[in-house]
């Protein structure tokens, strides 16, 4: 709560990585919980207590994707090609949620080419593969988003 009180970002919030203070000590079975469920919470507890509209500003706009493609593609110059390089190159770095985001941009900017479906089905499956273990809930959204079968949790 300190954090969203000094008006650090949920972006800094999350990457500081926080854990309560005693959890790795004597309650290590609560540790694999808390892990999953550490950035949904985070999530509520900021947007409960920042609101709509940030001390980033953030929110006030109403900046879509498209909006995003337009600034890419209309005033930096970008092309589709270049667009999908860039995916391709922040994939191989590891920045699975930064391509995915490009590319929902590029694609509401240019539709669902070859190369830009090519490109998200690649990220969604590293960002499915970075997830499995520690959050259920990305992991089926991202499956879902491209059509990728789960398979079912076997009971006992």
């Amino acid at each position: 709560m300190s954090a969203i009180h000094r008006g650090d970002t949920r972006a800094a919030i999350h990457r500081a990585n926080l854990v309560p203070p005693g959890l790795l000590y004597g309650r290590l079975d609560a540790l694999h919980p808390y892990l999953i469920l550490r950035e949904h919470v985070v999530d509520r507890l900021y947007h409960r207590n920042v609101g709509y509209w940030k001390a980033n500003l953030e929110g006030l706009d109403h900046l879509g994707e498209s909006d995003r493609a337009e600034l890419l593609v209309d005033y930096l110059g970008h092309s589709e090609q270049q667009l999908v390089a860039a995916a391709e190159k922040m994939t191989k770095d590891g920045k699975y949620e930064l391509a995915a985001s490009l590319l929902e941009s590029s694609i509401a900017r240019f539709g669902r080419t070859e190369p830009l479906t090519k490109a998200e089905r690649l990220v969604y499956l590293k960002l499915m593969e970075k997830y499995q273990n520690t959050d259920p809930f990305k992991y089926i959204l991202y499956s879902a988003k491209i059509g990728e079968q789960t398979s079912a949790i076997a009971s006992k």
